[in-house]
């Protein structure tokens, strides 16, 4: 036990709704339970338990099955790739995130599922490098009116990601979009991406979510000489996100009742434009938009206060536009 946390190893048995409360399982597939002494080397100034299993690939499935039944956010760490689709992908409708450097390092499966998966409602692509990436991809993401954020504008402002992360169910996070001189995984690993940092605050964006269901990590494929740097990376991640599962607070302006912990805020953009109405929390600080739909329902898109801050210029915010079309227009 350090610093309030506490890490502990069961049987993949083990996980049921009658166990103990813990805020996430991390799910070790295959070789990956070295970063288990990594963690315990970090502090918090949270108090809660992750306990961490270990199981072979072909046990996926049915991990993943208890975690659901438990009620217990699964956190993957699954070595070098992701493992085949049938032992993880979800049965029912879902929002979908993945922090990934392009279409190389056998993303180009990942950005399928994004483009054509019918069961994905909505999907966010984030810090990606331009020109690793084909324009086609990024038009037919576009196409569905899912989100992407290419590493540079990730850069300018690294807070404008939380809002496509926010009402994520299940997020993928390739450790190959990080920059070799902080994740040197192998000579042909990427002399540009993500800093070790921003993937660290990201990561704890997602485990912020209130939909979150569970998170898998991909692209260990380390050399020994740098084997103990990126381990100990991988486990900062994974810290990272058990601290934004411990310290969020779950928030929904669209549930009737929670007026005392929302304000309004009415923008009008004069006579011949259009008004937007926006909400934030007065506790964590989250802004949403509101968008009309085809159906006269108000739906709450997340968004971030410079948004707000646009439309109080008199500008309309490409966030707004984007989901206007989505959802008042198709």
């Amino acid at each position: 036990m350090k610093g309030n946390i506490c890490f502990e190893e069961i049987s993949a048995g083990a996980i049921s709704p009658q166990m103990p409360y813990c805020k996430a399982i991390i799910v070790n597939v295959g070789n990956t339970r070295d970063i288990l002494p990594h963690l315990q080397e970090l502090h918090t100034s949270h108090d809660y338990k992750v306990f961490v299993v270990n199981i072979t690939k072909s046990k996926l499935g049915v991990t993943l099955e208890r975690c659901r039944e438990a009620g217990a956010i699964a956190i993957v760490n699954c070595g070098k790739e992701l493992p085949e689709q049938s032992l993880w992908h979800p049965q029912s409708k879902y929002n979908g995130a993945a922090v990934l450097p392009g279409e190389e390092c056998s993303n180009k499966e990942m950005l399928d599922l994004a483009t054509e998966d019918p069961l994905a409602h909505s999907f966010s692509v984030i810090g990606y490098q331009g020109y690793r990436i084909d324009s086609a991809t990024l038009v037919q993401l576009r196409k569905r009116y899912f989100e992407d954020m290419r590493l540079g504008a990730v850069r300018d402002d690294l807070t404008l990601t939380e809002p496509l992360v926010r009402e994520s169910f299940h997020s993928f996070i390739d450790m190959r979009s990080v920059r070799y001189a902080d994740y040197p995984y192998s000579n042909s690993a990427n002399p540009n991406g993500l800093y070790a940092e921003e993937l660290c605050t990201i990561a704890r964006y997602i485990g912020m979510s209130c939909n979150l269901k569970s998170i898998f990590i991909y692209g260990q494929e380390v050399e020994k000489s740098t084997l103990t740097v990126c381990n100990k990376l991988i486990a900062e991640v994974i810290w990272h996100i058990c601290e934004g599962i411990s310290s969020n607070i779950c928030e929904d302006p669209d549930i009737e009742g929670n007026d005392t912990c929302f304000q309004k805020k009415m923008v009008s953009l004069g006579d011949d434009g259009q008004d937007i109405s926006f909400t934030t929390s007065c506790n964590t600080g989250r802004w949403w938009m509101e968008i009309p739909s085809k159906e006269g329902k108000t739906v709450y898109v997340p968004c971030s206060i410079n948004d707000y801050k646009m439309a109080c210029s008199g500008e309309i915010p490409l966030r707004w536009l984007f989901f206007y079309q989505k959802y008042s227009l198709q």
